[in-house]
């Protein structure tokens, strides 16, 4: 077929920008992708060098530990390196054990290690950040000194020493080269946590817009909301690292996304429409409504300053003594609930506020902490250990019916996947670009090993030609779509490499070690897709069972757990099936993510509940007693127990008119409303079919 000259020319101006974008990472990388790639290029190749001078017998994996270590914050690698020395430490140490207790003895041994492994993983489902890491470095740090002590057992304890000595200095180059690299570490950590709160105060102020004007899709934005929240509270760890452990700012931070979240959570009943025909012709509640539009657009726009947030704090807490004036001097009984429920709001919102405040302006003497709860998923912790155990022994397997001379690395390599990727929610998601960074790395390894390295006499033409295959991998790592092929290439890279002083790779060694690490990060893509694959309708389903049992246990248990407690657990769940949901592209979870909303509303009100029986013993502490009875019975979410509620609900408005002043009397009713229009609510949705 003949192209035109001028069809040509257009051809190459529409492909070939298109062909070029995706390697703008490369070609065109930010500053910042830059200096993290410099100085962790810098940092392999002293550590490296170091290790050769120490003349350790594998210097391959300092430099391993130098990109496994870095990120791209400094408090992400300060906690990272903690923790993966903690680790290591425990990770040799049960090595030791294991050479010690089953030696000659492989299908005693092996089992063990797999039994390690998967307890490792078990317990680092429950830990969040880099503490799990911590708890799958010991797994397969211990099985990486096991394999390689397996042939001989006499020399386990050195090989650990080893080991530790490779981590150690890796992780010392990477910190002495990242506190050069930064400067006003405290100052830039204070604006990032900053910046953050911000963002979620102008969330905020937008979802409460919708929540004010009854919008369709506001429990669907809530949902992405609270996934926002738990993403900010994740990451406010490594600034408060950043700022030092003697400012408490993070726990301000932390505390300001609990206090909004039961802002959001108390108004999330308030989205729906049964109230909004009695409220039609309330002139009061046409100012609120102003009042809080208003409120809207300031929360939009604010900024943690000393005049703007002074400025933010006054108008909320003349909203609050106005919505309490209306709730306690109003005629009608919606509309004074309704403001009841706003007075608490914007009591949430003041102490928000005032934690932002001391974020970047900390009183005197502050020992304030805090910490929000996260949910504990013990069958995902269980299939996570037992995908790990599953993986090594069938590699163990493997090794032993094919006495393969490098099955040994693959049982070390099919570990160290294995445990990177066994505390992710949803481990299925980052193998395959994992495993095609294990492609890439043998690919660079192989053209440095076969191809420049038996023309290179030193060291110096070595750290040359070593530091721009390091750089571009620095440069992958600092971009969103190469990340995770950057991880494995910066990991298992330098492994296949094998630097020593006296000693080179040939080309068989070096194809059975690609081989087998190939190889070993297949089987473990192949595991976490085959052995109790996970799905994210499966963990919804199983969410949703298990927050309708602990509704009961909140009606139940003899001391109540605080509303923030149940608050984090809620935004954890919620986060994570917003986050699943958009991995696997699933439009069907929207019912179930407000589904989820709804029964942590119905949560909230039983704790407030709880909490209101315990202020005073009187007449409505006893319908409150008699009502969670009920409720464990009958459980919150059924037709009995919204029956038992409007029961409990006529006692209290009987109460309430006969004693209009008293605001506790109020508040009963308001959460008995919030309980009831809530779980009539969700038990409509559950019959529509929603999962």
């Amino acid at each position: 077929m003949h192209i035109s000259r001028f069809g040509g020319a257009a051809m190459a101006r529409v492909y070939w920008p298109l062909n070029l974008r995706a390697l703008h990472w490369l070609f065109c990388p930010a500053p910042q992708a830059v200096a993290f790639a410099l100085r962790n290029t810098i940092a392999s190749l002293v550590a490296l060098a170091i290790a050769l001078w120490m003349e350790l017998d594998s210097p391959q994996w300092s430099v391993a530990t130098v990109w496994s270590v870095a990120q791209l914050g400094r408090g992400e690698s300060m906690s990272k390196a903690r923790w993966r020395i903690v680790g290591t430490l425990v990770g040799a140490v049960a090595a030791v054990v294991f050479i010690a207790a089953f030696p000659q003895q492989a299908w005693l041994f092996f089992p063990a290690v797999a039994i390690w492994i998967g307890l490792c993983s078990f317990l680092a489902t429950f830990s969040l950040n880099f503490r799990s890491y911590a708890f799958v470095l010991s797994g397969y740090t211990c099985s990486i000194i096991a394999v390689a002590a397996a042939s001989q057992p006499d020399n386990v304890f050195f090989i650990g020493i080893s080991r530790a000595t490779y981590i150690v200095l890796g992780v010392v180059c990477e910190a002495v080269m990242g506190m050069l690299f930064t400067l006003n570490l405290a100052t830039r950590a204070r604006g990032i946590m900053v910046a953050r709160v911000e963002d979620v105060l102008h969330r905020l102020g937008g979802l409460l817009r919708e929540i004010v004007l009854h919008e369709r899709d506001t429990l669907l934005h809530a949902g992405e909301f609270s996934d926002m929240l738990v993403s900010v509270h994740q990451g406010l760890e490594f600034p408060a690292i950043e700022m030092g452990r003697h400012l408490h700012a993070g726990d301000h931070a932390r505390a300001v996304l609990a206090e909004v979240s039961i802002l959001v959570t108390r108004l999330v009943g308030l989205s729906g429409g049964a109230e909004r025909a009695v409220l039609a012709g309330d002139d009061a509640f046409a100012d609120t409504r102003g009042q809080l539009l208003h409120l809207c657009d300031r929360l939009s726009t604010c900024r943690l300053k000393d005049g703007m947030l002074d400025e933010l704090r006054e108008q909320v807490s003349h909203l609050h003594a106005l919505f309490d004036r209306r709730a306690t001097g109003g005629t009608q009984e919606m509309a004074r609930i309704t403001h009841g429920v706003l007075g608490a709001s914007m009591a949430d919102l003041g102490i928000a506020l005032d934690h932002c405040h001391a974020i970047f302006s900390p009183p005197a003497h502050d020992r304030f902490r805090f910490r929000l709860a996260g949910h504990r998923d013990v069958r995902l912790a269980f299939y996570n250990g037992l995908r790990g155990a599953a993986a090594i022994m069938l590699a163990a397997l493997v090794y032993e019916l094919t006495a393969w001379p490098g099955g040994m690395g693959f049982i070390a390599i099919t570990t160290l996947v294995c445990g990177l990727f066994a505390t992710r929610e949803n481990p299925v998601v980052g193998t395959t670009r994992f495993l095609s960074g294990a492609v890439w790395s043998a690919v660079a390894a192989g053209c440095l090993d076969l191809g420049i390295l038996p023309y290179l006499s030193d060291y110096e033409e070595f750290a040359f030609v070593l530091g721009i295959f390091l750089f571009v991998g620095g440069l992958a790592k600092c971009n969103r779509g190469t990340a995770g092929a950057a991880a494995a290439y910066g990991l298992l890279m330098p492994n296949l490499l094998m630097p020593g002083n006296q000693s080179r790779v040939d080309e068989v060694a070096f194809l059975n070690s690609a081989l087998h690490t190939v190889l070993a990060v297949g089987l473990s893509v192949l595991v976490f897709r085959l052995v109790l694959p996970f799905r994210a309708r499966d963990e919804r389903l199983r969410f949703g069972a298990h927050i309708r049992g602990e509704l009961r246990r909140l009606c139940l248990v003899p001391l109540s757990p605080s509303p923030q407690w149940w608050i984090g657990t809620s935004l954890d769940r919620i986060g994570r099936m917003v986050r699943h949901a958009a991995q696997e592209h699933d439009r069907t979870a929207g019912g179930g993510i407000r589904l989820m909303l709804m029964f942590s509303a119905v949560g909230l009100n039983i704790l407030l509940l709880r909490q209101l029986k315990r202020q005073q013993r009187d007449g409505a502490s006893d319908v409150i007693t008699v009502l969670l009875r009920a409720l464990v019975r009958y459980r919150p979410v059924s037709p009995r127990g919204i029956a038992v509620v409007r029961a409990a609900r006529v006692r209290i408005a009987r109460m309430e008119r006969a004693d209009p002043g008293n605001g506790r009397l109020l508040e009963v009713l308001a959460c008995l409303d919030g309980i009831g229009r809530t779980a009539t609510a969700c038990i409509a949705a559950i019959e529509a079919g929603v999962e």
